[in-house]
Formats: structure tokens, C-alpha cells, sequence
């Protein structure tokens, strides 16, 4: 019988690793699109409107698609938006997010995480819009400055440590609008919307970057990886070298992937009532399902926070599922 710290292969195995014994996570998204949060409601793909059948990712009740959905102008996204902002871009929502920042406390934060029970926090490091939550040095060449000039993930970093939780990263490898702004309607688009040219050096270089720098003991590829095969056996030798006890994900997405080696976690990230991870105003108040851990085990349940973009705070009827989860009575609480 191996001895718990007993490495394999370089990386601890699925079933001697700290994700094994992880009970609770914590998974924050938040973008410029937590800025607007809104996206349409959740409707029977049977009673969808004829154009949404030909691109129902226009349509996806998913706020953090909110730029997408822009990009049709029938859309319930582009309508409520011409209501609302009229013709403001979708790039001015990065310098509301910016300026909430003032506001951001990073360690309560954690403390509410740690107090839910939590084991592990991860915060998605960059989304499909590709703005970043730290001041990366990787230059994006087609939007200049789409990063926040405060390290945020590093003060999350800090801030989840000190509370004794382990550090995931998301990072959107597969997408990012920035690089190709097609729209996507469908898993077709979607899958003829991964960046080619310079993306997959650029994404491989904020990758090593955040591995550098912030030493993930969770690293969460989003959708596809837009390289080689090639690349992906580099940036997984690199990851294990930086983080020995590091855990990479196997991502669960409904596009064609390539799937980034290493034990980790046996599913991706779908909250149960399908109104996304990011914030959303009009989701339910019971807000999104937590995530169960597939048959594999391990990373227990995994609990969607949205936090809102304008004012940097966790809406008050997250934090009570957070206080349930504490509690041992809502559908994050975990047990033994």
C-alpha cells in the first residue's frame, strides 16, 4: 500500500492527492459581464423563437455570454442592452469592473468561503471576453490593457491561503473574443471560434505566466486547448515541475477537446438551474445548484459565486447559501 505522499509518474495520484480528500469548493466568476449581469431566461428549447433554434447559444440564459449575445442583433441580449446602454460598447463594462475594485475585500471574501466549509477556492482567472484578473505581461495585441491594473488574483491568492484553502485557477483557453470576435450561435461556431495565429503562443504564455506566479494547486483548462498536442505535453511538464501536488482538470465541454493529461477533476462546471456561474440579477434566489463530483471521487461539491461587477460584493442571497452551507443545511453542505 503506497504511503500518502507518495508520488507517481512525478504527480500524486487521483486517489493520494488533496483533491481526494477536498469536501466543499468554492467556484467565483467574475468578469466585465458581472457589470450588466443579466442574460435571458432559461426557455424549453421546444418554445424557443425560430432564430434561437439556429443559434441557441445567442439565447444561453448564461451572463457571462453577455458579449456573445451582442453580437446578435435580434437577440434578447442585444435588445435589453440598446434599452439599457444604448450603443456603449461592450469593452466599457472593463472600466466599471475596474473602478469597483476600490470597494473589493479579498479577505472576506475568503472568510465567508471558509466558514461555508469550504477546502478550495477557484476564481476564473480569464473568461471568453479575455480580460484578465491580474496585470499580465503577455501583450494582448488586438485590445490593449484588457487586464485589471490591480493583482486581483493575487490578492485572492493571498487572501484564501491565509484562510487555509487551496488555490484554483480557471483560465478560457479554448475561446477568447478578443482574438475572434465571429459570433457564435452553435457547438460548430463554437469549435471554428478557437483562435489560430498568434493565440496559442499568447494563451501559452499567460498560462506559464499564472503558473509562475500564483503556484495553482488546481489548474482548470476551460473548453478546448487551442495548440498541439505538443503544447499540451509542455504545459503539463511545466505545471507538475512548478506544483508537484498540483491537480489539473479533465474539462466535460460539448465541443471536440483536447484533453490536457493529469488526474483531476471528473467533470465541468454546469450549475443546475442553467442560469450560469456569473452574476446574474434576475437568477433565481435560490441561485445556481452546486456541482457533484462525478464517479471518480474526489473535490466533493463544487458552489457557483457570482459576485456582482459594479460594487465588487457577494449578492446577499449567495452569501445565505454560503451561511446554509455553514450550517450544514443548504445544497452546498457536506459532511464527515
Amino acid at each position: 500500500m503506497p504511503r500518502a505522499e507518495e508520488r507517481r509518474g512525478g504527480v500524486l495520484s487521483t486517489a493520494d492527492a488533496w483533491w481526494s480528500r477536498a469536501a466543499l469548493g468554492i467556484f467565483v466568476h467574475w468578469t466585465p459581464a458581472s457589470v450588466p449581469g443579466w442574460a435571458p431566461p432559461r426557455v424549453p428549447a421546444d418554445r424557443l423563437p425560430a432564430a434561437a433554434r439556429r443559434a441557441p447559444l445567442a439565447w444561453t440564459p448564461h451572463a457571462e455570454w453577455y458579449e456573445n449575445g451582442l453580437r446578435f442583433p435580434g437577440s434578447p441580449v442585444a435588445a435589453h442592452h440598446r434599452a439599457t446602454y444604448g450603443s456603449r460598447p461592450y469593452a466599457a463594462f472593463g472600466g466599471d469592473f475596474q473602478d469597483a475594485l476600490t470597494g473589493w475585500d479579498p479577505a472576506g471574501w475568503a472568510r465567508a468561503f471558509r466558514a461555508a466549509g469550504a477546502d478550495y477556492a477557484v476564481l476564473v482567472a480569464k473568461h471568453h471576453d479575455g480580460f484578465c484578473l491580474w496585470p499580465s505581461t503577455i501583450t494582448n495585441p488586438h485590445r490593449a490593457r484588457w487586464h485589471t491594473r490591480r493583482d486581483v488574483l493575487g490578492e485572492f491568492a493571498e487572501a484564501v491561503r491565509a484562510e487555509g484553502m487551496r488555490l484554483g485557477i480557471c483560465y478560457s483557453a479554448g475561446l477568447d473574443w478578443t482574438f475572434d470576435a465571429r459570433p457564435i450561435g452553435t457547438a460548430a461556431h463554437a469549435r471554428a471560434a478557437v483562435p489560430r495565429g498568434d493565440y496559442p503562443a499568447y494563451a501559452g504564455a499567460q498560462l506559464r505566466e499564472l503558473i509562475r506566479r500564483y503556484r495553482p494547486d488546481l489548474l482548470w483548462n476551460d473548453t478546448v486547448w487551442p495548440g498541439t498536442d505538443t503544447d499540451v505535453r509542455g504545459l503539463t511538464e511545466y505545471y507538475r515541475f512548478a506544483v508537484p501536488r498540483g491537480v489539473m482538470n479533465r474539462p466535460l465541454t460539448p465541443y471536440r477537446s483536447l484533453r490536457l493529461p493529469g488526474a483531476g477533476p471528473p467533470y465541468g462546471l454546469t450549475p443546475g438551474d442553467g442560469s450560469g456561474a456569473c452574476h446574474h440579477r434576475d437568477s433565481p434566489p435560490s441561485g445556481p445548484d452546486p456541482v457533484r463530483a462525478g464517479p471518480d471521487g474526489g473535490g466533493g461539491r463544487l458552489l457557483a459565486v457570482g459576485p456582482r461587477g459594479e460594487d465588487a460584493t457577494i449578492p446577499g442571497r449567495q452569501l445565505r447559501r454560503l451561511e446554509e452551507a455553514a450550517r450544514g443545511t443548504g445544497p452546498g453542505a457536506t459532511s464527515g
